[in-house]
């Protein structure tokens, strides 16, 4: 597995990983999930059989989805056979595995997203997502002070998510106050992520939250699926948002507004984006990690395709 093989297998195993997690926001993927999830750690086993030693970077990303992978395995069993709360807006019942899981089937399964979000951790240690989904799986296993430490970190992380502060509400450890957004770009890599509303079917659409290692990769998936985004009359639904930001390290976050620079080419032809005044060639310090989530203002956001 050469390094864009490498990088492949760990983007379609988060891909993977966000199927399975659109589903479950929306309380579905029943019967598929459990594969989804399978072949994303196939993908993890694979990537960590080839990748080179001391890539650490690789390691981490490796780390990331693995605990995802764990997390929503507890989920969707939480949801489907316990038939609990569990979720990214509030969070899990405390000691819900002690007072509703009365065949212990979500036991094992707490334990192991426990302990892959332990070992995730500090693979990137100013993003909120790995402590979020620890708080999360210790909510749900009864340790509550565990729990509050581990919403308290993913709050240092990123004051505004307001997940964690409901579950730190809901555990009576709310903290008195919050820092207020301050617009700069968190951690220590940088990409472009795009913000949209897709076409799910005919009649259905969902919010997507893309991340790219560079301006020209998002460029590149928005010019080949911009059919797929909420357009042309249907931009007057207010949650019909295409916006692009560009994030660098240490730096104010771009953004652009892709809805006011949609053309349609002459005689009724297709729409197209205007990239007048966007960077798409300059190359992005320290770019993300393919396949590397981030939680960003409340959402997760997964790597997105640019083939």
């Amino acid at each position: 597995m050469d390094g864009r093989d490498l990088n492949a297998g760990l983007v379609h195993a988060s891909r993977l990983i966000a199927k399975c997690e659109s589903l479950l926001r929306h309380f579905d993927g029943e019967r598929e999930n459990a594969e989804l999830l399978a072949d994303a750690r196939r993908c993890c086993d694979e990537a960590e059989e080839k990748a080179v030693p001391g890539d650490a970077e690789t390691a981490a990303t490796i780390a990331v989805l693995r605990s995802m992978s764990a997390t929503l395995s507890l989920r969707h069993t939480v949801l489907f056979n316990v038939k609990c709360d569990f979720d990214d807006d509030d969070g899990t019942l405390l000691n819900g595995m002690e007072e509703y899981d009365e065949e212990c089937v979500s036991r094992p399964l707490a334990e192991q997203a426990v302990q892959a979000a332990r070992a995730a951790l500090d693979g990137d240690p100013e993003d909120p997502l790995i402590p979020l989904y620890l708080g999360h799986a210790l909510t749900w296993s009864g340790d509550r002070d565990g729990a509050v430490a581990a919403y308290e970190e993913a709050m240092r992380r990123d004051p505004g998510d307001s997940c964690a502060q409901s579950s730190l509400e809901y555990l009576g450890a709310a903290p008195d106050s919050r820092p207020s957004p301050n617009g700069m770009s968190r951690g220590r890599h940088g990409f472009a992520l795009l913000r949209g509303c897709v076409w799910t079917s005919n009649d259905d659409s969902d919010s997507e939250s893309l991340l790219f290692g560079s301006v020209a990769d998002a460029r590149a998936h928005i010019d080949r699926r911009l059919s797929r985004y909420l357009t042309g009359d249907s931009l007057e639904d207010e949650d019909a948002e295409l916006v692009l930001q560009v994030h660098r390290p240490g730096r104010q976050i771009i953004e652009y507004d892709l809805n006011d620079r949609i053309q349609q080419e002459p005689d009724d032809g297709p729409l197209r984006i205007d990239w007048a005044g966007i960077p798409v060639h300059e190359p992005l310090k320290t770019p993300l990690p393919p396949g590397r989530p981030l939680r960003i203002g409340g959402h997760i956001c997964f790597y997105g395709d640019s083939e």
